[in-house]
């Protein structure tokens, strides 16, 4: 369970999900929260992807 709380992945997933919140929470224009918005679901899904390719391969390379 402690390796799943250290996942950089998913502080990332976090994070951003906390940011899209925080966004409405805090009371900013409907224009801005749109950019952040569209600014984090490019970022995070991109992010996630590419450490989920580098740990496959990875653990592809391990195997050898």
């Amino acid at each position: 369970m402690n390796e799943k709380l250290t996942s950089r992945k998913l502080w990332v997933a976090l994070g951003g999900v906390f940011a899209v919140v925080l966004t409405e929470w805090i009371g900013i224009s409907a224009e801005a929260s749109a950019s952040i918005i569209d600014t984090i679901t490019v970022i995070v899904p991109s992010y996630l992807a590419g450490q989920g390719i580098v740990d496959a391969l990875g653990a592809l390379g391990k195997k050898k």
